[in-house]
């Protein structure tokens, strides 16, 4: 009996390294979720219940290069997979799960609605979630 214990919590903490930080989604807002790809260093956004497989894999259409996030909106810069589509940043309202974008640096900068998000490059934010 004991030594079943014994193997349990070693298996335990086995899996649980095998999943540092808990997995490979951490929530953001609302039903919104970051994933780091398996090659640790790609990150894109999903939404749950979203098949998001015809915008590339990612509700934003792109990779995730910097973001940041209120209970309100996400404001995340991309870089698009179809290099037909502009990189920029994208806002989304989690409120009304209206996505908008892409647009330029100054015009983010002018948008009252999103002035006060803090954003971070995605690897730093990832450790924030």
């Amino acid at each position: 009996m004991r030594t079943a214990l014994v193997a349990s919590i070693l298996t335990a903490f086995l899996i649980a390294g095998c999943f540092p930080g808990g997995g490979t989604q951490r929530k953001i807002a609302g039903e919104f979720r970051l994933e780091r790809w398996e090659d640790g260093i790609t990150y894109y956004l999903h939404k749950r219940g979203h098949d998001d497989s015809d915008e590339g894999g990612s509700v934003i259409g792109g990779t995730v290069v910097r973001i940041g996030w209120s209970s309100r909106h996400i404001v995340v810069q991309r870089y698009s997979i179809y290099r037909g589509d502009f990189d920029g940043w994208m806002i989304i309202d989690v409120q009304t799960d209206s996505i908008s974008g892409p647009f330029s640096d100054a015009q983010v900068q002018a948008r009252d609605d999103v002035r006060g998000i803090a954003t971070y490059p995605v690897a730093e934010a990832w450790e924030k979630l």
